[in-house]
């Protein structure tokens, strides 16, 4: 091969290598670039991570809260329930006695007592028939028996005012828990939204974690690519190199050495010498043995 032909061979390899070394260059800006977007996305990630403990930590807290609440509930329910029985027990109590009211309405303990007195006092000073005695005798036992039931009922109605102020208790108490569950019921359902928004929030979290580790698989992926390429391409570089250096050791084999020139500018001479042409005096120098006298012309004359 000549030597333009190698230079023109060695320039397009240097001229291959030089725009490879462009496109590793290319690819290693777009690798830096991948790394920060991969690293970006790590600390999104971590951002999300940690949002996603505060919601949980979030919805325990509510949960715990309600849980708390639906307890009290529950007692205030029960109370509500026990309330309403002995109101309505009271109620029973209050009809009968109302009743009973009635039909003693009238009743006056000291004219029922002064009556008896004044029969008793009769019996005693009086002498009377003894039918009319017995008569007497009769409606004292009557008068007794209404004052018994006149005095019963006092003690009744006595019993009923206390029971009736008892009565006004429980009746306010049960307003006020009533108040209360409907309080409660109200905080619960707010309760309930709030919970329900922050699942709504941590389900959209996690999604958008799964998301972010979904790309930065891809952009793992695609570094690893871009390694791969760089690879290719310092080992085409590689190759490029070794192709250089056959292309010199070829370029250095296939040269004519220093006896070749000489033996064959000898024969060209001889032939010369034969047809009676000139000879130069390079020419008579290589024919007659003083080719290898180093005066500092030969090797510019025979190259």
């Amino acid at each position: 091969m000549s030597n333009s032909a190698t230079n023109s061979a060695e320039e397009a390899i240097y001229k291959k290598i030089a725009e490879i070394k462009d496109e590793i260059s290319k690819l290693k800006q777009e690798k830096t670039q991948a790394l920060e977007d991969l690293n970006k996305l790590k600390q999104k990630k971590l951002e999300k991570i940690e949002k996603l403990k505060g919601i949980r930590s979030q919805i325990d807290t509510v949960r715990n809260e309600f849980s708390l609440r639906l307890e009290e509930l529950k007692k205030l329910k029960d109370r509500k329930q026990q309330l309403l029985q002995e109101i309505q027990g009271m109620r029973k109590q209050f009809d009968e006695i109302k009743a009973i009211l009635q039909k003693t309405q009238g009743l006056d303990i000291d004219a029922i007592e002064r009556r008896i007195q004044s029969l008793e006092w009769r019996l005693q000073t009086s002498s009377l028939p003894l039918d009319e005695e017995k008569r007497i005798v009769q409606k004292i036992a009557e008068l007794e028996k209404k004052l018994g039931e006149a005095r019963k009922m006092l003690e009744i109605k006595e019993k009923g005012t206390v029971e009736r102020a008892e009565y006004l208790a429980k009746r306010i108490e049960l307003s006020t828990i009533r108040q209360q569950i409907a309080s409660i019921i109200t905080e619960l359902s707010q309760k309930r939204n709030i919970l329900n928004s922050l699942k709504e929030d941590r389900e959209k979290t996690k999604k958008e974690i799964d998301e972010i580790n979904k790309q930065i698989e891809e952009i793992r992926n695609k570094i690893g690519n871009i390694n791969n390429q760089i690879k290719e391409k310092n080992n085409e570089i590689e190759n490029y190199i070794k192709q250089l250096k056959g292309e010199k050791v070829e370029a250095t084999s296939s040269r004519p050495t220093r006896e070749e020139i000489i033996e064959k500018k000898k024969k060209i001479a001889e032939e010369k010498l034969k047809s009676g042409q000139r000879l130069t005096f390079e020419e008579l120098l290589i024919l007659y043995g003083e080719n290898d006298k180093e005066d500092g012309k030969d090797s510019d004359n025979i190259y």
